[in-house]
């Protein structure tokens, strides 16, 4: 997850709330927190993109909600093998890395499932009949691959097969006895330099003949091998690790389980919550909208999780901020509205006081802090601060606000009475836009008890546009309720 601090306004962003987020979001850098950085949780209204372009200044990121997703917590570099690996690959890599499981995907990273240790374990003794632990579904390659020795001979190496190994560990005539049992289709025979044995496992056309202890093969056993088209392999290992090691030659698509599901990385992190908990193997794969392999999350993924880091400016209520704030983790609030501030873990900054914009609150921060102001920020403050007080004449303007404004246009040197002008003819005209962007362009939602209303707010200079759509303006308000 992103360590970045998002400094963010309300849904229905207005230029105070750009402004305020842009500015707050550059002194915290000033002041050496660089992962932090201003964002925005609605759409840009004209006057704003008035302001922003006139100072040259890039819209902050956009940010639609700060849910968290199974993406974010997940992890990306995930230690996964093609289906074709063996299972002695898999348990040498669980025990190398301390993991309980691995995807196993096919050769476009498609995820065909995973094997835990519990497969492995079931696959060995799932059936507690003793001549159960004999059988083995593999193929001459695969057997080549854990054994390590020589491939002397095989006709057909990668066809698999479903078998039983045997031990030649007695005389020729109890083994020719065993192999009158078996399809010799179906066998493996294991044994060492016994030339007897390994001559009757041949005759007997048996499906493969592992040769142990890196022992040399004769060559008339070779020629015969190959006369009988039998395939013949050496193991450098003595017989009762060869015997263990031909059990793990099974590969792991025989074994992988898809029970479990898999998540998309999109999904919200608190509906996948449960699902996790409740796996057999304490994680689930999450793939992309192909099913290739994107990544794994485990419960030891969800205790590192770390929420999204904001701070709110221009308002304190969850339900005006972006979706999913009421999972993140709020570290500040810049305000100047009521009071119904979210609930926080810790202890936070929390500065609301009783002016006409937020711009105003950040201004002071600059000056108090001395923290040097240059024409673009001081553009952007004094911009909010005439747009949040109509130009000093909103009853909700302050002294405070009217010496801010003067301080910034020291720095931006601006025709202020021009600019004001321009700035509100930026956002009063209704024309070209919508009744439902008018409605909802400065749309705020506020709850008093039980009960839940929203206020939008559109400035102009004349009511003949407005009177021109109110019937309009009406009928979409009520679609809206």
């Amino acid at each position: 997850m992103s360590k970045n601090i998002f400094v963010i306004g309300h849904k229905n962003p207005d230029t105070d709330s750009i402004c305020a987020s842009l500015a707050y979001a550059w002194l915290k850098q000033r002041q050496g927190e660089v992962q932090v950085i201003a964002a925005r949780a609605g759409n840009i209204n004209p006057q704003t993109e008035f302001v922003l372009n006139f100072f040259n200044v890039p819209s902050p990121t956009f940010l639609p909600n700060v849910v968290p997703k199974v993406g974010q917590a997940m992890t990306k570099e995930v230690l996964f093998r093609h289906k074709e690996t063996v299972l002695n690959e898999l348990l040498q890599l669980m025990e190398e890395n301390n993991i309980r499981l691995i995807p196993i995907v096919d050769e476009q990273r498609r995820y065909y499932g995973t094997v835990s240790l519990f497969d492995i374990a079931h696959e060995f003794y799932g059936e507690v009949a003793p001549q159960s632990f004999r059988k083995i579904f593999t193929s001459v390659k695969h057997l080549y691959q854990v054994l390590g020795g020589e491939l002397l001979y095989s006709r057909r190496p990668r066809e698999t097969f479903e078998g039983i190994f045997i031990v030649g560990a007695m005389r020729e005539n109890s083994f020719g006895n065993v192999l009158s049992t078996i399809d010799p289709q179906k066998c493996i025979v294991i044994t060492g330099d016994r030339t007897e044995i390994q001559q009757a496992a041949i005759q007997s056309g048996v499906r493969a003949l592992i040769v142990t202890g890196g022992l040399p093969v004769g060559p008339g056993i070779y020629r015969k091998a190959e006369e009988r088209e039998v395939s013949l392999l050496t193991s450098p290992y003595d017989t009762a690790t060869t015997v263990g090691l031909v059990r793990l030659s099974i590969p792991a698509y025989r074994v992988a389980q898809k029970e479990d599901g898999y998540l998309p990385a999109d999904e919200p992190l608190e509906r996948a919550q449960q699902k996790i908990l409740n796996t057999r193997n304490r994680g689930m794969i999450v793939l992309d909208e192909q099913e290739r392999l994107m990544g794994i999350i485990t419960r030891a993924d969800l205790l590192r999780f770390s929420k999204t880091k904001l701070i709110l400016v221009d308002h304190n209520e969850i339900s005006q901020a972006v979706d999913g704030a009421d999972q993140a983790e709020i570290v500040e609030i810049i305000d100047h509205h009521r009071l119904a501030n979210p609930q926080t873990l810790q202890p936070i900054l929390f500065i609301n006081q009783p002016v006409g914009s937020t711009c105003t609150l950040i201004a002071k921060f600059y000056f108090d802090q001395q923290v040097k102001l240059d024409y673009q920020k001081a553009g952007l403050l004094l911009s909010g601060i005439i747009s949040d007080t109509l130009n000093l004449k909103s009853p909700t303007a302050t002294l405070l606000d009217k010496q801010m404004l003067e301080r910034l246009n020291q720095i931006a040197k601006l025709d202020l009475a021009a600019y004001v002008n321009r700035l509100f003819q930026a956002g009063t005209s209704l024309s070209g836009r919508s009744p439902e962007e008018l409605i909802l362009g400065d749309f705020k939602e506020y709850k008093v008890g039980k009960v839940t209303f929203g206020v939008g707010q559109v400035e102009v200079i004349g009511f003949t546009e407005f009177y021109r759509m109110k019937s309009e303006l009406i009928e979409q308000i009520v679609k809206i309720r």
